[in-house]
């Protein structure tokens, strides 16, 4: 009976991980995935936004070599604006679901929420700090 159940439990839970290894919830079945993928997929969003902030501070600080002062300004924004985000997104993703009372599908709201807001923070700085080098290059030639 054991090994029947072990065998039964192993079956259920290898698709399950191939799913959350995607990082894409639109392959889930089940309720019982939901939360799991929701979870994996704001976890790596997450680092995507960690690494991205990290890239940007690094880039400042390079920079930013010739006048410290004003690369520890403009990080010190970044810091504080990266804080604002942070509470936004806190804030927002749980309004976003409020109205999902079953926990498992609120749960998987407020995680796909994370995640995305996550992912768009990722590409926003990115670009932005593209745009301010295009800006500053622009700003250095004339």
């Amino acid at each position: 009976m054991k090994r029947f159940v072990f065998t039964l439990l192993a079956a259920l839970l290898l698709p399950v991980s191939a799913v959350y290894a995607q990082d894409d919830c639109s392959q889930v079945t089940s309720s019982l995935e939901m939360v799991p993928c929701s979870e994996a997929a704001k976890k790596a969003a997450d680092t995507q936004l960690n690494v991205s902030y990290k890239q940007l501070m690094t880039r400042l600080e390079s920079d930013y070599r010739t006048d410290p002062a004003l690369g520890a300004e403009y990080a010190a924004k970044v810091k504080e604006s990266q804080r604002a985000w942070l509470k936004l997104s806190d804030a927002n993703c749980p309004l976003e679901a409020f109205e999902i009372e079953a926990e498992i599908p609120h749960v998987f709201a407020v995680n796909s929420c994370i995640a995305r807001m996550s992912r768009e923070r990722s590409a926003y700085g990115e670009k932005g700090t593209d745009l301010f080098m295009i800006m500053r290059s622009c700003l250095v030639l004339k």
